[in-house]
């Protein structure tokens, strides 16, 4: 059976077909060695740019196109045994702006995966040594010592001995029988806690280096083949490779990290952390996607009309890992089924447009919307679509903000109406809500039979005419809205009017403190300073916050915290399985 890199490179025969003989004799016989073994690593092939000397040494034979070898076959050991460090220089090309230190680029590494940030990327930490001095670092431990050498390899000792200087260079030790090194660290995609991988240093940053993978030499137990071909490149999903119940611990255990190291909370000051609660849909669950292409290239076609201007489109689909750069996706295995069916059409209808000279903006990318709404995708951000949550029907502009897993939503309105409508701390129930960043109202009218009175405040006008036309679709009478920042709300002498037609008109200021929920869902950068101060002011007996972003969340957390309230739960959702993102509900009652 052919390996699949071999076979890729005998097919690279079009790029071989202009080498000469005499250019393979420059590059095979007065050189110097710089690999002790006698058969290149695919490692080491990778590295190469040049087809056709990649495939020179991999084949030992050049390409004519016909898989037919030349009248100059080259036993496979000689030929790699003759490649010099000059070649290699020649044939990899380092980028312009690549810093060399610590790691000269293409340095290949093995590594432990320590965790992962919440980017999904692996952390690893590795102690080096370049000019007999330790990089400086701001994390210490004690631990075995990598050390680089000259070009390809790393090796690894463990020092049991070390000596002692002035400068931030080296860390001083306490005894003879341990060293204390400052750890450098490297992000790698596509890894798992406790796996041991070989990486490949692509860019340094002031106090890390990025890597890509290369190779898992351990697996962990939790690590499965990706559905999608595209998952380890594209960057819409991080752990595809890893089992679902992995990636929910992984989450959780994210959580607690996070409201422990940004929240500056002790684990005894808070409920531990409750498991990360999904559906079993954990593929085809998205039911909003917003694929992009860059600016589409003009086409000299002389077929077609020279007055036409013909344009073609690159890929159409989302960033990669770690580049900025588009990956295709024709197909995206987490969108639903009739988005992935829309999305084909849309593709083509996208192409073949560009070819007509039809795009409005030729000149600029452009972001796709594809929206699912009940089994209906809808492209135009303006049209109105209609989905339906716990039995209420929310209509909404297509291109708004309203939550994408439909399979999801439903439990995480239930548990903002369960924790805003549990008893107060002394026993009272709660009979007034204010939800801020209401969007749609999704959560003041989800909860609205179980209040007196809800009021939803957001600074998007658009979508608090949506939500006040939510209440009517609803015959929900109870609830009003108002366009303003969520800051606004607290001192706002404006009245609300509560009920149908000519109803009651209500102060915000007049709410009874000791039955008042405050529900929070702001966007990924979390509340304003401003904003927790006067939610502090206004003292509501309860706070329910729900965050896209558990960083910021427990940002806050700390201030109301330490503003008179207590942690009564934390909850993170699966919101969007085989990615990053986190969804989580932390409850807060008053206590003084």
């Amino acid at each position: 059976m052919t390996d699949p890199l071999e076979r890729t490179l005998r097919n690279s025969s079009e790029s071989m077909r202009s080498i000469s003989p005499s250019s393979v004799a420059l590059l095979l016989f007065p050189m110097p060695t710089i690999c002790r073994t006698a058969w290149p690593s695919t490692s080491v092939l990778r590295s190469f740019r040049r087809p056709a000397v990649a495939s020179f040494l991999h084949c030992g034979w050049i390409s004519t196109g016909t898989r037919q070898p030349t009248k100059f076959p080259i036993r496979r050991p000689f030929a790699f045994r003759a490649l010099s460090t000059v070649a290699s220089e020649e044939i990899l090309k380092v980028p312009n702006k690549f810093k060399p230190y610590p790691f000269q680029y293409h340095t290949e590494l093995t590594v432990t995966v320590e965790s992962l940030t919440n980017l999904g990327f692996g952390i690893a930490r590795v102690p080096i040594q370049h000019d007999d001095k330790t990089i400086s670092h701001p994390e210490t431990t004690t631990t075995t010592t990598t050390t680089l050498t000259t070009t390809l390899t790393t090796t690894t000792t463990t020092t049991t001995t070390t000596t002692t200087t002035t400068t931030t260079t080296t860390a001083e030790t306490t005894n003879q029988d341990s060293t204390e090194q400052k750890k450098w660290v490297i992000f790698i995609p596509n890894v798992i806690p406790g796996e041991t991988c070989r990486i490949r240093i692509y860019r340094n940053h002031a106090t890390y280096s990025d890597a890509d993978l290369i190779q898992v030499i351990t697996p962990s137990d939790d690590r499965i083949q990706p559905i999608c071909r595209l998952a380890n490149a594209c960057g819409g999903c991080q752990y595809q490779h890893v089992k679902i119940e992995r990636q929910r611990s992984i989450k959780t255990e994210q959580v607690q990290e996070l409201f422990e190291r940004i929240g500056g909370l002790k684990r005894d000051e808070f409920p531990k952390v409750l498991q990360t609660l999904g559906t079993e849909h954990v593929f085809g669950y998205r039911s909003k996607i917003t694929p992009h292409y860059e600016a589409p290239t003009k086409k000299n076609d002389k077929t077609t009309n020279n007055s036409l201007k013909s344009y073609e489109i690159g890929p159409i689909g989302f960033k990669e890992k770690t580049s900025r750069r588009l990956v295709d996706v024709p197909y995206c295995h987490i969108a639903t089924p009739a988005i992935n069916t829309a999305l084909e059409q849309i593709r083509n209808d996208k192409r073949t447009e560009a070819i007509e000279g039809r795009l409005k903006k030729p000149s600029k990318g452009a972001t796709l919307l594809l929206r699912d709404a009940e089994g209906v995708v809808e492209t135009n951000p303006t049209k109105y679509v209609d989905t339906i949550v716990n039995g209420l029907t929310f209509r909404f502009q297509a291109g708004n903000f309203f939550q994408n897993n439909p399979y999801m939503l439903p439990k995480m309105v239930d548990l903002v109406v369960s924790a805003a409508t549990a008893p107060s701390p002394n026993g009272e129930r709660m009979t007034h809500l204010i939800d801020c960043y209401c969007g749609s109202g999704l959560f003041a009218l989800g909860s609205s039979s179980f209040f007196d009175v809800c009021v939803g405040i957001e600074v998007n006008s658009k979508a608090v005419e949506e939500a006040k036309a939510n209440a009517v679709l609803n015959g929900i009478g109870n609830c009003d809205f108002v366009s303003a920042s969520a800051e606004a709300i607290f001192q706002s002498r404006d009245p609300v009017r509560v009920g149908m037609d000519n109803g009651e008109i209500l102060l915000v200021q007049d709410f009874p403190r000791d039955n008042t929920v405050v529900v929070v869902d702001p966007p990924r950068k979390g509340c304003s300073q401003e904003f927790l101060e006067q939610l502090d002011g206004y003292r509501p007996a309860r706070v329910v916050y729900m965050s896209c972003d558990p960083a910021t969340q427990a940002r806050d957390a700390n201030f109301l915290v330490g503003h008179g309230y207590k942690i009564v739960s934390v909850q993170p959702f699966d919101l969007f399985p085989q990615t990053r993102h986190i969804e989580c509900l932390a409850v807060f009652d008053r206590v003084r």
